[in-house]
């Protein structure tokens, strides 16, 4: 079903409950899920669901993070962080979009609680985005997955559509950046369910699927059979403590207190260690990863264009020309391009050898012309009529001065 099509029949739905007077969330006609419970609220009863999760995968997480807090304020206390996902009516966003269900997660002491708020019915929604505001007062950072462009922006539009404002703590934490960064050249995309088999080995079995939620919570509308929604929930729960993991392993990653076992996740991830805060131990790891040829070409040029500029950046000519020089015989015609274009500039303007300098700037526009390279064919043009310029100059002036 579309999304515009949804929108249609639930606001119908909407409507007509409205117009019924919304039945007393105490009313026997929409149950509670199981394990639910109601609390009260600023804007009246709320639906929540509170489980207790321990064990070692919590319990590394935990470690992880009170580990990584002491590297700075970019990694916060266990307790000052809360994981939030939400399930929705839709999967477009925009006014028409109801959260009709919202996990948060925190840690207390070293168990996780998690607690997820559910709106029954459209006559919910004020009460539960109350209790999610309350439960959200004491934390200092909102941890979510992609949540900048889908789930706090719709959050807030609720939120707005009652006159109030998303509690939003200072610091957002949105993980898919980072998971981008990390893992998107070795996986074949960086869902947060892709992540979850391929990185923390975890299978959820049978699972409703995100596509899939929308239709089941508007099915359970009909029918009020809440039971229908149980996998809805589990899956809900699923991603929230996902999330927490997940960001428990990318703190240890970026803090250097564990590093991947994969080639590729490596060298990935000292690119992405290295623009949070350089320092040599990964300077060292970019030269380390580069020359790997099982790693993509792509993410070795990255590799390769950040230590050019920082060791030029710093005056690391010695090394700087080193991983040139080795870098003109890789297999990859893009290293090569930008290897003769690097040592180019170097030989021309740092070392003054215009004869050398020419030699491989001929060998970098043959490379940039073979990869169709418009852009880098043209500056190596004018880097061969300005190398031959000096040379005719030179040999002319060593003339008149040898007559």
């Amino acid at each position: 079903m579309s999304d515009r099509s949804f929108r249609q029949r639930f606001g119908a739905l909407e409507r007509d409950t409205t117009a019924r007077q919304r039945p007393r969330l105490a009313d026997d006609a929409w149950p509670l899920p199981a394990g639910g419970r109601l609390i009260e609220t600023a804007a009246g009863p709320c639906v929540v669901i509170e489980r207790v999760i321990s064990g070692e995968p919590v319990t590394l997480a935990f470690e992880r993070f009170a580990a990584a807090a002491t590297y700075g304020d970019r990694y916060r206390p266990p307790d000052q962080l809360i994981f939030l996902d939400t399930e929705t009516t839709g999967l477009s966003g925009g006014t028409g979009t109801y959260v009709f269900l919202v996990g948060l997660g925190r840690f207390v002491g070293r168990d996780f609680l998690l607690r997820q708020f559910f709106m029954r019915h459209p006559g919910d929604e004020r009460s539960l985005l109350s209790g999610l505001a309350d439960s959200m007062q004491d934390a200092s950072s909102l941890v979510t997955y992609n949540g900048r462009s889908f789930d706090v922006p719709l959050l807030d539009t609720r939120y707005r559509m009652h006159a109030e404002t998303f509690p939003s703590p200072g610091q957002h934490i949105d993980l898919l950046t980072s998971a981008r960064a990390i893992w998107k050249h070795r996986l074949p995309n960086c869902a947060l369910g892709t992540i979850e088999q391929q990185v923390l080995g975890i299978s959820r079995g049978v699972d409703a699927p995100s596509w899939m939620i929308p239709q089941l919570y508007f099915d359970y509308l009909r029918t009020r059979r809440v039971d229908d929604l149980t996998a809805v929930f589990e899956h809900n729960q699923a991603d929230v403590l996902t999330l927490a993991r997940l960001t428990a392993m990318v703190q240890a990653y970026e803090t250097g207190l564990d590093r991947p076992t994969d080639a590729i996740d490596r060298l990935a991830l000292a690119i992405h260690r290295w623009r949070i805060q350089s320092s040599d131990t990964t300077l060292d790891e970019l030269k380390a990863g580069w020359p790997i040829l099982t790693i993509p070409a792509t993410l070795r040029l990255r590799a390769v264009r950040e230590l050019s500029v920082t060791l030029k950046r710093q005056r690391r000519y010695d090394e700087a020309r080193a991983i040139w020089q080795q870098a003109l015989a890789d297999p990859s015609r893009e290293i090569r391009v930008h290897a003769a274009e690097e040592l180019a500039k170097y030989l021309e303007h740092r070392v003054g050898d215009h004869e050398l300098a020419l030699t491989i700037a001929r060998r970098g526009a043959d490379g940039a012309a073979m990869a169709g390279d418009v852009e880098a064919s043209a500056a190596f043009e004018r880097r061969l009529r300005r190398l031959e310029r000096k040379i005719h100059r030179w040999q002319g002036d060593h003339l008149v001065g040898g007559g």
